[in-house]
């Protein structure tokens, strides 16, 4: 780290001839608002002016370090003024130093955007009765029980947290299918929610901030998780007991549907 010049009664000057010098040797008599040593009564006896420029030039962490060493000399220096140097003096000198940094806000939903990357985990999911989730064709998950030869048929998700609304006991996450560009998403056919998986852009999921229908609010209680659609609220991801049948978006929990599933990680 370089060193920070010593104040002396010489000329400080700073890195180029476009710069104005922050501190010049003056006579008394045209020090406005200066500070002098009582001691230093005639012009070129060392004392010390600081002037402020309100143009903005390059400036270096070197020409900052400069103004708060002097500013901290002129402070111990005692000065006929009538107003003493404070603190809050120096806030006007930074406004000069240093730029601000812009914070993207998202008017729409009035929060913040992360730039940090999204957490994910791995994951496999079983209904209560131990059916796999496999994939049928390009775009139909169903629910089907797996001999041990067959377990490599057995699709994974990519199980991404996300943003949401506040729950106290509920978690946003999006499912994709991994290695895939599809997403479970909700929609409307014939005026009833439905499950379906979606095509996305690749490079472009998963996201912090996704599309609502993509988003399912996971809650899990002794060791059983289920998966609510944030788009359509007591609709949940849901297995037949039958075998072979494609998984869907129900609202009731009965003899028929099943809304449980057990979460391991892959």
């Amino acid at each position: 780290m370089a060193a920070v010049p010593e104040l002396t009664s010489e000329k400080m000057n700073c890195s180029g001839k476009e710069n104005d010098q922050f501190f010049e040797e003056d006579g008394p008599k045209q020090m406005k608002g200066s500070f002098q040593d009582p001691d230093l009564s005639s012009v070129g006896n060392g004392a010390l002016m600081l002037q402020i420029s309100h143009q903005l030039y390059n400036k270096t962490f070197k020409h900052a370090a400069s103004i708060i060493v002097a500013v901290e000399k002129l402070k111990k220096i005692p000065s006929p003024c009538s107003q003493a140097f404070q603190d809050d003096d120096l806030r006007s000198l930074f406004s000069f130093i240093f730029e601000e940094e812009p914070i993207i806000c998202d008017k729409q939903n009035d929060t913040y955007q992360s730039n940090s990357a999204v957490e994910s985990l791995d994951i496999k999911l079983e209904d209560i009765e131990e059916k796999a989730m496999v994939l049928s064709g390009s775009c139909v998950l169903k629910a089907v029980h797996l001999q041990r030869t067959q377990e490599d048929q057995q699709v994974v998700f990519c199980m991404s947290f996300v943003q949401g609304e506040e729950e106290t006991n509920k978690i946003p996450v999006a499912l994709g299918l991994k290695g895939k560009n599809l997403y479970l998403s909700c929609g409307m056919k014939d005026g009833k929610p439905i499950l379906q998986l979606e095509s996305v852009k690749p490079n472009t999921y998963p996201k912090r901030k996704m599309e609502k229908r993509f988003v399912f609010n996971k809650l899990e209680i002794n060791h059983k998780c289920e998966f609510e659609s944030a788009m359509y609220p007591n609709w949940y991801i849901s297995t037949s007991r039958s075998e072979l049948q494609p998984i869907f978006l129900g609202n009731t929990r009965s003899s028929e549907n099943i809304t449980d599933f057990i979460m391991e990680l892959a």
